[in-house]
């Protein structure tokens, strides 16, 4: 049964490497889940779900000293403070000027009447009229108009003045009654005849229907807004562990507010605030996705790279969840934040991976960091701790940037180091924090520089391994000389070893000029020929006697030899385990170019000679890399046996080299431009400038006729100086040996 469990298991698996959208997709899908459920899950832990009225389920202590403010009591007073201002009323003009008309409307028609035959017939069609007696109508009838406009003004003046006097106006409808009573008071006192009497009282009764004076809103809300101005925030002064609610006790307003202000409750329905962390989430991860397809797509398609980048992430924010667990004391939890490494993941993502990657990488995680601080960003805790990491994590990027030697890695971590302690400075001038705090602050920004700078060195070795990346660490850690390879090449081919050296010397000038991995094409340059290991002496470099091997076996079986060393040298690269970087470049450092020497040398013994027996395997250079190294192999071994190695000479037997090689296809697929290799070229001549540079030649001892020529001679023959030593002779030019050698290197290298 398990059997067959194990065999359904590795046939879904199986499958899922053949369909890698798939496999991307479900690893994507548990990353989201993975950090979401790290960064929500101190809203489970760390808060409570409490409303006012509602009876703690717990006794809650104080984490730190803080002032709260009592906000309910403050809203409470000002309130109270406002209410308290008597409103400002002022007469509706409105309404008054409405009056006035209606005033100025009676008395009109009443002097229009008296111009008619049926006067008091005409006056009682308006509604006004109804109710006055006739008596008292035909008194106002009567009256010419200069007396009907005296009775008007005084009426008028009458009304108004009370109706705009702000003690005596109606303020309100209940108000309404005795203003009317008083409004006909005010007529029985005034010297108007008892028929104007009446027809006032009459108005009053039908058309004083309203309040006189309204709220002057302006006026009122500036005093109400100096009467809050006036109230005083209430402070309330908590020490570390001091009691906020006990066990049962109702959570009053008060209460509330200090649990909320030290983020001790969430009033948020809590599945909500997970809601809000997923779409954040989905929100960071989406946005390195965006910009690995849009910029980076190389990265993009490598499945083993997302799911590094994925993995640190996830690594990087339980770290910080488990720092956030830590108590360290009642004043200092709050700083616990800035203890997570962010740099850490930053910088081992731009070693692996790539620095602008590193970079948004850092973005994301200030992010989630300040979410893991804070779930609900009710507090400043969890802004200052995300403005640590962001400028930690960036600063960590750039110090490994140009990574070159392994102490790049300790100074990295003081660089971090560094920037935490001005970040978390600057915060605490801004926050106003006691000088103890920002004193532990500053140290938890130290540990966390230097804690980001070991964990690197100490999990880059397995992220390599686990994932198949090849490091500039790795690359440095290659380079030693006491690595069992390159000793055994420096013992067992001196010559070969040497000639590694320089080529790694060229190969790396010339990739700083072209912008390729300058590191990775100098170590390659050291091991690209360890085939040469299996036998030495059938290569020319190695060959300290006049005896040449060569000369002793056929051109074809020393053709094999020679391309042997490449199908030898990827033997012991896999033996030794050597990064599939350098592999490639090992296989590829000849492509399948022709070992001219031997070939020709066969054609003058044999008419019929099969060309393909004298080419190299490849495949051709695939990358900048491979097609630097396979130059400077070329072009140091040729120009090593260059019988006047002038700078000019030099330069044009460069250029011949490269030209060659480009004209024979063998930088046809790789991305080099001809301005690269003009670059190249450049490069090459001015390193070997260096090597082959001219020397003065020494003059010869004048001979010593004096008395102390004796001594002077016994006193050379003591040190074991030699006349041959004084005056060595001088090397033979040209010979046999040397021009062959020259043929050889510059076909068949």
């Amino acid at each position: 049964m398990f059997k067959t469990i194990w065999d359904e298991l590795s046939g879904r698996l199986d499958w899922l490497k053949h369909h890698t959208t798939w496999l991307r997709a479900i690893v994507g899908v548990m990353y989201f889940l993975l950090l979401t459920v790290l960064l929500s899950s101190n809203i489970f832990v760390s808060t409570l779900h409490l409303e006012v009225g509602e009876p703690s389920p717990q006794l809650i202590t104080a984490p730190w000293t803080k002032d709260i403010v009592d906000q309910a009591k403050y809203n409470r007073d000002k309130e109270a403070a406002s209410k308290a201002v008597q409103p400002v009323y002022k007469s509706d003009e409105e309404y008054l000027s409405l009056l006035t008309k209606e005033i100025g409307s009676a008395f009109t028609a009443l002097r229009d009447a008296s111009t008619k035959s049926d006067r008091i017939n005409e006056l009682r069609k308006r509604e006004l009229f109804t109710s006055v007696s006739e008596s008292a109508l035909t008194f106002l009838v009567e009256n010419d108009s200069s007396d009907l406009n005296e009775i008007e003004k005084a009426g008028r003046d009458i009304i108004m003045s009370r109706a705009r006097n702000l003690d005596s106006g109606a303020r309100t409808s209940e108000q309404m009654v005795v203003f009317r009573e008083n409004l006909k008071k005010d007529f029985e006192q005034s010297q108007l005849d008892e028929n104007a009497k009446e027809l006032f009282k009459v108005f009053i009764d039908q058309e004083v229907t309203q309040p006189t004076l309204i709220v002057d809103e302006p006026t009122t809300e500036a005093l109400r807004a100096a009467a809050r101005a006036l109230i005083k925030q209430e402070v309330l002064h908590y020490k570390a562990l001091q009691k906020i609610v006990g066990t049962g006790e109702i959570v009053d307003e008060t209460t509330y507010q200090v649990l909320v202000d030290y983020g001790l409750i969430n009033n948020q329905n809590a599945w909500k605030s997970v809601v809000g962390i997923a779409l954040i989430v989905l929100i960071g991860m989406g946005s390195i996705l965006t910009y690995l397809f849009q910029y980076k797509r190389d990265i993009f398609v490598m499945t083993n790279r997302l799911v590094l980048i994925g993995l640190i992430m996830c690594l990087v924010v339980a770290i910080g969840r488990a720092v956030i667990a830590l108590n360290l004391g009642a004043d200092f939890n709050s700083l616990s934040g800035m203890l997570i490494p962010i740099a850490w993941a930053t910088m081992t993502v731009a070693i692996l991976v790539g620095v602008d990657i590193a970079i948004m990488v850092s973005l994301v995680l200030a992010v989630f960091v300040a979410v893991l601080v804070d779930p609900v960003l009710s507090t400043s805790f969890g802004l200052h701790s995300g403005v640590v990491a962001l400028f930690g994590g960036i600063v960590g990027v750039y110090s490994v940037s140009r990574l070159s030697q392994r102490s790049d890695l300790a100074r990295a971590g003081i660089f971090v180091s560094a920037v935490n302690v001005f970040v978390i400075s600057g915060i605490a001038l801004t926050s106003d924090m006691r000088l103890a705090v920002w004193g532990v602050g500053v140290i938890l920004g130290i540990v966390n520089g230097l804690a980001s700078s070991f964990l690197t060195v100490g999990a880059l070795h397995w992220f390599e391994s686990g994932f198949h990346i090849t490091s500039s660490v790795r690359l440095l850690e290659l380079s030693d000389p006491n690595r069992p390879l390159l000793k055994r090449l420096l013992m067992e081919a001196p010559g070969t070893y040497h000639h590694s050296i320089l080529v790694g010397n060229l190969a790396e000038a010339a990739a700083e000029a072209v912008q390729a991995d300058a590191t990775l094409v100098r170590v390659a340059a050291l091991y690209h020929d360890i085939g040469k290991l299996k036998r030495p002496y059938f290569f020319i470099e190695n060959q300290f006697t006049q005896d040449n091997p060569h000369d002793k076996i056929a051109p074809t079986l020393s053709s094999l030899i020679i391309t042997s060393h490449v199908k030898d040298g990827l033997e012991l690269a896999k033996d030794n385990k050597l990064p599939q970087q350098i592999q490639d470049i090992i296989a590829q450092h000849h492509g399948d170019s022709l070992v001219s020497f031997f070939y020709h040398k066969a054609l003058e013994e044999y008419e019929n000679v099969p060309e393909e027996s004298f080419h190299y395997e490849g495949p051709k250079p695939q990358t900048k890399e491979a097609a630097l190294v396979a130059l400077a192999d070329n072009v140091e071994a040729a120009v090593r046996s260059m019988k006047q190695p002038t700078p000019g000479r030099v330069e044009g037997f460069v250029r011949k080299i490269i030209k060659d090689k480009l004209n024979d296809g063998q930088l046809d697929q790789c991305d080099l431009t001809f301005q690269d290799l003009d670059r190249i070229a450049m490069a090459f001549v001015r390193v070997l400038s260096g090597i082959f540079h001219s020397r003065v030649e020494y003059p010869e001892m004048p001979n010593i006729k004096d008395n102390n020529s004796n001594s002077m001679h016994k006193k050379l023959e003591d040190q074991g100086v030699q006349e041959s030593d004084k005056n060595p002779p001088k090397e033979k030019q040209g010979d046999n040996l040397e021009e062959s050698a020259e043929i050889k290197v510059s076909q068949d290298r």
